[in-house]
């Protein structure tokens, strides 16, 4: 069982992406996103964590700090995180820490709950197959929104980029774009231009929620959530969004 008083440094990989966590032992557990270092450290200290352990209605990331003090550069943990249940599922989505679980039905301080048993310890240094993704070109980018018309490939809202956009924008995570892998990268989909689509901030989080619920699949073609073009049901739900989809007559 890891305990943080175990850890000897946190810090930028010298060898791997991403960062180390390494134990007093010499041990290391690589973590590639530097938001889900904190999602993780939570899990080993109380063997669960949900969204509002990494927000300020907690004092969880003040007090691993200060567990942590000069064994980590304070700058690789974030005083609170917006979309803070992300760290946690980008653990089992992204890292590869599939025996991390989320327990249906139960919460954690009103939220979703994540579990790491203290037996599966052991299996954070074992070598796991990480998800890669990465933007299309802009060849790419610009081929999309052609086709697209400039507009969420699901609400139709126009979209425009993120920096183009002042904070007190009206509704900004509806308009703000977000280049989506129809197929999750997560559920084995790929980077090529055929398994992207720009799709809105809100939509994009609807989507990536929805998701998680569907069983690993190596196909999603019939799935509107992936190509609302042709489909119209949701498949993890069996839901017809046909009325969502004002961009597309099915």
């Amino acid at each position: 069982m890891i305990k943080l008083e175990d850890f000897k440094s946190i810090k930028k990989s010298n060898q791997n992406k991403g960062y180390d966590l390494v134990l007093n032992d010499g041990r290391c557990i690589n973590i590639h996103k530097r938001r889900c270092i904190p999602a993780l450290l939570t899990l080993i200290r109380f063997g669960e964590g949900c969204e509002s352990d990494l927000t300020k209605s907690t004092t969880n990331l003040s007090e691993i700090k200060k567990i942590l003090n000069d064994k980590i550069d304070p700058n690789i943990i974030q005083d609170s995180y917006g979309d803070a249940n992300k760290p946690f599922s980008e653990l089992w989505t992204e890292e590869g820490f599939t025996f991390i679980t989320n327990p249906p039905n139960q919460t954690r301080n009103g939220s979703k709950k994540y579990v790491l048993d203290p037996s599966d310890h052991e299996k954070l240094f074992e070598v796991v197959k990480k998800a890669e993704r990465k933007p299309p070109s802009n060849e790419n980018k610009t081929k999309i929104l052609l086709v697209q018309n400039g507009k969420c490939n699901f609400c139709g809202t126009k979209l425009k980029e993120g920096m183009s956009l002042s904070t007190n924008t009206f509704a900004r995570d509806r308009v703000r774009l977000v280049w989506d892998h129809r197929h999750p990268v997560e559920k084995s989909g790929t980077s090529e231009e055929s398994n992207y689509q720009a799709l809105c901030f809100m939509c994009n989080k609807h989507k990536w929620q929805i998701c998680q619920l569907c069983p690993l699949s190596p196909d999603c073609s019939s799935c509107a959530l992936a190509f609302p073009e042709k489909n119209k049901i949701v498949i993890p739900t069996n839901e017809d969004i046909s009325d969502r989809l004002p961009t597309h007559n099915l």
